[in-house]
């Protein structure tokens, strides 16, 4: 762990990736802490209003608007300072409880009520939509959804491509041709009509456990095939190794083979696999809550947003803060695919071997005389570990490659 760490402070795009998903998991599992208001709380005199946060000689500050016209809801600036309301931290709020059981009452930021009135006027970080609802709070309670959803239809879905293409590599012949075939047909409709038309068969009016529930197990069955074929290769390929064979000779089950003997040495495809897999299962969550199949009111997703929000061209062009979810899923899918790329790289093998040619810190020299001079001799040095390896049996043998500045470790065993 602590290798990839340091090969990942090489990677900008993918530290950063890290540091979004990082902040955007924490505000999904803080959601009613980060949020000032609830999800469904609605301020009747804030029909899309714009954001209203400010800096003034006060510090940070909510400035009331009025609105001009109803039919477009333009809004206008309040002048004067007893109209600016300062932003707190840690104020009290709507009461909740924290992971369900710990009551609280405390908001990261908001503003207190009025000492004249007693009315608390709304802070709209990123706006509101056409009910008065806080923008900022729908979206971190709509990452509970989107971001889950990911996760969870990428676990089931691998479960199932390594059972499937599992049994599929190992066993081959009937059960290779039965699971590669039903695997063919899911792969052969396409993805989004396949989703569409298995969730048009389902009922329209499902709450929302129910509807995130079915729409997590349909994406999970159409994102399996491509897994589970690629798995067959690599276990087909794995289970000719010697130490799987003396496995099956010292009887111990094929489940037990397959599972604690093949599946490990394919860790590493799987964890790439799965991370660059988890933003296609959000962008299809939200496309399916876009056109109105996910989830419904009152619960609510970032596809959701969209749909109720961005109706019409002239909304998105009257106020375009109702796209701020899109960049977010923008943001999320980028940071999925920056980390995945990342982490393809660092499990590829000749980084295994090299794990120094490219390393933060090191000369020019240094770089270039690594796997290049390895690529250029490569020839000869082959064919003296051939020879070795012809007059030995059940060894393993580790050659130090010396390249001038630096030098490398490369294991070769017996068959492999």
């Amino acid at each position: 762990m602590k290798r990839l760490f340091q090969y990942l402070k090489t990677r900008p795009l993918a530290v950063i990736s890290v540091a979004v998903l990082v902040l955007l998991y924490l505000f999904m599992i803080f959601a009613p802490f980060i949020s000032p208001y609830a999800p469904t709380k609605i301020f009747e005199d804030g029909t899309f209003h714009p954001s209203n946060i400010e800096f003034s000689s006060k510090g940070i500050v909510a400035r009331e608007y009025r609105v001009l016209n109803q039919i477009t809801w333009r809004y206008a600036k309040v002048k004067g300072e007893e109209f600016h309301h300062k932003i707190k931290f840690f104020v009290k709020g709507e009461e909740y409880r924290i992971f369900g059981l710990i009551p609280s009452c405390r908001h990261l930021f908001g503003t207190e009520p009025d000492s004249k009135t007693g009315e608390i006027y709304p802070v709209f970080l990123f706006g509101s939509d056409n009910l008065g609802r806080d923008l900022f709070s729908r979206m971190v309670y709509g990452s509970r959804i989107s971001l889950t959803i990911g996760f969870v239809a990428s676990a089931i879905s691998l479960v199932l491509a390594i059972l499937l293409g599992g049994l599929a590599g190992y066993y081959g012949g009937k059960t290779d041709w039965a699971v590669m075939r039903f695997s063919e047909f899911f792969m052969l409709i396409p993805g989004l009509y396949l989703i569409l038309f298995l969730r048009s068969l389902l009922n329209s009016k499902m709450d929302s456990g129910t509807s995130y529930m079915i729409i997590t197990v349909i994406l999970s069955l159409v994102g399996w095939p491509g897994s589970a074929r690629t798995l067959r290769g690599m276990v087909h390929s794995i289970k000719r190794e010697e130490f799987v064979q003396d496995a099956s000779l010292e009887g111990i089950p094929s489940v037990v083979i397959i599972f604690s003997h093949i599946i490990p040495q394919i860790t590493s495809l799987l964890i790439v696999s799965t991370t660059l897999a988890i933003p296609g299962f959000i962008m299809s969550e939200t496309t399916l809550s876009y056109l109105g199949l996910g989830i419904a009111d009152p619960a609510v997703s970032w596809g959701s947003l969209i749909n109720r929000d961005i109706s019409t061209l002239s909304n998105l062009k009257n106020f375009p803060w109702l796209l701020t979810p899109v960049w977010l899923l923008l943001a999320v899918t980028l940071a999925f695919n920056f980390l995945g790329d990342a982490l393809r790289d660092y499990f590829d093998p000749y980084h295994v071997v090299f794990k120094n040619w490219k390393k933060k810190g090191a000369t020019a020299d240094k770089q270039r005389s690594g796997f290049p001079w390895f690529r250029a001799n490569r020839t000869p040095f082959l064919r003296f570990a051939a020879e070795l390896l012809r007059s030995h049996s059940n060894h393993s043998h580790i050659f130090t490659l010396l390249v001038p500045s630096d030098s490398a470790q490369v294991h070769f065993f017996h068959g492999l």
